[in-house]
């Protein structure tokens, strides 16, 4: 029943009832009518054997056979279901006979134990006594008892039997025939009833099972489906309470779609979108040069990728902080993205770095592209809080052809070419090549770096130191090394700094190699000092990248290497480059002042190289100004050059700073230096930097 619908529900308790009604009444029926049968055959047989017993007196006494034999037969042939009519006398002679014979044994068994009754196999046998009968009349009336005496039945006498077997044949036939037709007129009337149930339940069940559909289809999402007000009672207002409901649901589903759809067109924006820009971002852009690449391979078609680096932004994000940074990065998205092709695709790769897609673009049509925007961003002038900065951008470029496999490699080689443009001078465009020297370069510089971790391995890295020598009586005279670092490669070639310093910086690596630094030059101090019995006066200096100056952690880090390793603060110097220290001005101020505090010194390297050396010097209060190479080198040929290098030591003692010149190379050079009265000096003519290892060895005590 739980399966079945409500209509089958209908019909299953309409008819059921009548079914079952029909069977107990064909049941009481076919009990009755088959007692009656019964009945009547018994009545039947019994009267044909009283009827034939009485005709038979008369033959019985004559003993006339004939006349016995005659009413048999006439017995036999008029009743059809008669199988056989036996006349016997008293003492068991038969008489007559007509039909199958009885067996002795039970005659016998049936006179000794008096039955007037016995039932067979397809029959009965029915038993009627013949009497001869003594009738005495009294001829006087009693006028009181006006009735007719007669004798009693004691003084008949019995003198035969009569024998009647009856067959129930026909009996059996007219059962079975009852039945039969008791069972059609059954089924007929559980036909008619199921008719009548199936009328009745899909009249009622029909708007029951249409509401049941539709809620169905509500189910399924679909809110429009309605069903006909074409009922009555509770069921029109079932009908209608539906309808109104879908209504609503349709108008509520219908506004809750219009929000999914507005929800997924944002979704779908933003992740396509950078958030800040409202350019493609990184992820979609590799998308659609995958689907470049795709094309070149199968179509032979021709793209071009351009890279674009920013080459002020950190000064702005450093100088005026990262709402000015984030600030102008949205009015350069604005700038490049209105000289765009239609079908050109410009990306905010991350940070302040740009990707362009041209796609079916020839390189002149880019070359002109890229020159466009190289004189669009150069014009330019970022305004922020009455500050005005010039904004630059490198430019690298890249054909994409069958030659490139992935995407990757693509990204790759057109951020080499961006570097070589900015190592080529800045705000400028560089077309990859794969044979180029600076590509090269380039590429080993970023192989250099590719196995540096957090966790740095002393195989990877030594120290090396270069002697800073006293050219003045007036200075100490003690031992002053700028400690420098080499990288081994996989084949155990040592490599200059050069070659992966750049990288480093540019990958955000140099915070764990200073600290590396710094802990090694640490440990090697404390060997000497081990060494020289604590006696050990040298001084080293230790280079700081502007990456580490950025590090607000690098303070605590070298307050713990102090206390490890027990080295006088007094010995080591920090060295910053102008340019690190101008950028991270905020976070140079407040190390140096720190440091300070604890006895460290300080050094500001390659001076003279920024565009207003003298003006950020007063804000920096340090121990040593080395003078940019490039002044120093030519500086005995060379007048200006000569000119800087004297107005940059004048400048330094009016502040009682102690000066010291790079790239001393020859005794000319020597000779001016002293002439003009610089501390210190440095240079392969005074020093060639050395293991730091053999400076612990060569030390006298």
């Amino acid at each position: 029943m739980k399966n079945l619908g409500i209509k089958s529900r209908v019909i299953f308790l309409g008819t059921i009832p009548a079914l079952l009604f029909a069977m107990i009444l064909a049941g009481y029926a076919i009990s009755n009518v088959f007692g009656v049968l019964n009945q009547s055959l018994r009545d039947r047989g019994r009267i044909i054997a009283e009827q034939l017993a009485p005709a038979a007196e008369y033959g019985v006494i004559s003993g006339n056979t004939q006349i016995l034999q005659r009413l048999a037969q006439q017995a036999l042939s008029s009743e059809q279901d008669l199988r056989s009519v036996l006349i016997i006398d008293s003492n068991d002679h038969v008489l007559a006979l007509s039909g199958r014979e009885l067996p002795q044994a039970l005659m016998a068994e049936l006179k000794k134990e008096n039955i007037q009754e016995y039932k067979l196999k397809g029959g009965m046998i029915f038993i009627s006594p013949i009497y001869r009968s003594l009738v005495e009349v009294d001829d006087f009336s009693s006028l009181r008892e006006n009735d007719k005496t007669f004798k009693s039945a004691d003084s008949q006498l019995e003198i035969g039997r009569v024998y009647v077997d009856l067959s129930n044949q026909t009996l059996r036939s007219l059962r079975q025939d009852l039945i039969t037709k008791m069972l059609l007129i059954g089924l007929f009337g559980l036909g008619l009833s199921a008719l009548i149930a199936w009328w009745i339940g899909r009249n009622i069940t029909k708007p029951i099972q249409e509401i049941a559909y539709a809620v169905n289809k509500v189910g399924e999402g679909i809110f429009a489906h309605t069903i006909t007000e074409n009922s009555s009672g509770e069921l029109k207002t079932l009908q209608r309470g539906f309808n109104s409901m879908s209504s609503s649901l349709k108008q509520a589903y219908e506004v809750m779609q219009d929000k999914i759809n507005d929800a997924t067109s944002m979704l779908r924006h933003q992740a396509q979108h950078d958030d800040l820009t409202g350019l493609i971002n990184r992820r979609e852009f590799e998308i659609r040069l995958e689907r470049s690449l795709k094309s070149v391979h199968e179509n032979g078609t021709q793209h071009v990728f351009c890279y674009l680096d920013l080459d002020q932004f950190k000064l702005v994000n450093d100088t005026c902080g990262h709402s000015a940074g984030d600030e102008l990065l949205k009015q350069v998205s604005v700038l490049l993205a209105n000289r765009m092709r239609d079908r050109d695709t410009l990306a905010r790769l991350g940070g302040d770095e740009f990707g362009l897609l041209l796609e079916n673009c020839s390189l002149a049509d880019a070359n002109q592209i890229t020159n466009t925007l190289l004189k669009l961003v150069r014009d330019y002038r970022f305004i922020y809080e009455e500050k005005i900065f010039n904004i630059g951008v490198s430019i690298g470029l890249v054909v994409i052809n069958s030659s490139f496999d992935n995407v990757s490699d693509i990204i790759h080689a057109a951020d080499m070419a961006c570097y070589s443009a900015k190592q080529a001078g800045r705000n400028q465009s560089f077309l990859y090549s794969a044979g180029d020297v600076e590509v090269k370069q380039r590429r080993i510089a970023v192989e250099a770096v590719a196995d540096i971790t957090d966790e740095i391995n002393d195989e990877q890295f030594m120290l090396y130191c270069q002697p800073i020598v006293p050219l003045s009586s007036g200075v100490p005279q003690q031992h002053h090394y700028e400690v420098l670092i080499r990288k081994i490669n996989l084949e155990g070639d040592i490599m200059l700094p050069t070659s992966f310093i750049p990288s480093a910086e540019r990958y955000l690596l140099m915070p764990n190699i200073d600290r590396w630094v710094i802990k090694n030059t640490f440990a090697t101090y404390r060997e000497l000092l081990n060494r020289s019995n604590e006696r050990c006066s040298y001084v080293f200096s230790i280079n700081l990248s502007g990456t580490s100056l950025g590090d607000k952690s690098l303070l605590d880090y070298i307050r713990e290497q102090f206390v490890i390793y027990s080295v006088p603060p007094e010995s080591i110097c920090f060295e910053i480059t102008e340019t690190a220290a101008i950028v991270n001005l905020k976070n140079t101020i407040n190390l140096f002042g720190a440091l300070r505090k604890i006895g460290c010194s300080f050094a500001l390297d390659d001076f003279g190289s920024g565009m207003s050396s003298f003006m950020y010097l007063k804000n920096f209060e340090v121990d040593f100004l080395k003078i940019d190479g490039s002044f120093v080198k030519d500086m005995h040929t060379n007048k200006i050059d000569h000119a800087m290098v004297r107005s940059i030591h004048s400048v330094a003692e009016a502040m009682n700073i102690k000066t010291v010149a790079e790239f001393v190379e020859n005794e000319a050079i020597l000779k001016e230096l002293k002439n003009i009265g610089v501390h210190y000096g440095q240079g392969m003519y005074l020093g060639a930097p050395l293991p730091i290892k053999k400076l612990i060895e060569n030390l006298s005590v």
